[in-house]
């Protein structure tokens, strides 16, 4: 927020009156940052603002995870609208901190009573796969110590349900010139959809693709499933969960 006092009309008083110019620039941009990143998520904000303004996308190899609250439009019935939005505060509070804050994913869209996040977006790609996995297990021990909270105050837990997978997606911004969006789109993102709504028939928590396995730099411990029909597939799709 420093300025140089402006004392000179020869050509360094101009270089000095340029600084200041600069300096308020970068202030102006940093708030924007800030402001714009509270609502489409810090990450995001960054990746925006560093492309190329305008509509268009490129295509990249990417991880995406889905995260939903179980049978939350049941259990929102007996909540007061209040009560509604302050469950899902508190559920959407502690997940950005653990798919942004620990794992440098990136949380694309609220979904409701769930949101998709990205890994592998922007200047970071790599282990992309290994980031999404590693988010997932913190996830389920975040959502282990929200619940036992929950208990305390005598309230029911909350069940998620996760789906990961791994693949090519379009990344850039959709839309109108008036009304653009900075989201992926493709089948990479559709399956990840489909694999996740499997986890309530398989009674699982989380759920992961061959292809996500397949590009796990690190070692995890997983176990395989029967193959599953997944809409939009030709062939059933081969899924694993983290051996517990």
């Amino acid at each position: 927020d420093v300025q140089v006092p402006l004392r000179r009309a020869d050509e360094f008083g101009a270089l000095i009156g340029e600084f200041n110019l600069m300096v308020t620039g970068l202030r102006e941009k940093e708030q924007l940052r800030q402001t714009f990143g509270a609502h489409v998520g810090r990450k995001a904000a960054e990746e925006i603002l560093t492309r190329d303004p305008g509509l268009g996308g490129t295509e990249q190899e990417i991880t995406v995870m889905f995260v939903d609250i179980r049978s939350f439009t049941a259990r929102s019935a007996h909540l007061s609208p209040t009560q509604a939005v302050g469950l899902l505060n508190e559920f959407l509070r502690a997940m950005v901190e653990a798919v942004e804050g620990e794992h440098g994913g990136m949380i694309n869209k609220f979904l409701g009573d769930g949101f998709m996040a990205l890994f592998g977006i922007g200047s970071d790609t790599r282990n992309h796969a290994d980031k999404a996995v590693a988010a997932a297990c913190s996830i389920q021990r975040t959502m282990e110590r929200l619940n036992a909270q929950r208990a305390a105050r005598g309230e029911d837990s909350i069940q998620i349900g996760i789906g990961i997978n791994t693949g090519p997606a379009i990344v850039g911004s959709i839309g109108s010139p008036e009304r653009m969006e900075f989201t992926v789109i493709g089948n990479t993102v559709n399956v990840a959809s489909r694999i996740e709504a499997l986890n309530k028939a398989l009674s699982t928590s989380l759920l992961l693709s061959k292809d996500t396995r397949d590009a796990l730099q690190r070692s995890v411990e997983l176990r395989a499933l029967p193959p599953q029909a997944v809409k939009g597939v030709d062939q059933p799709v081969e899924i694993f969960t983290v051996a517990v």
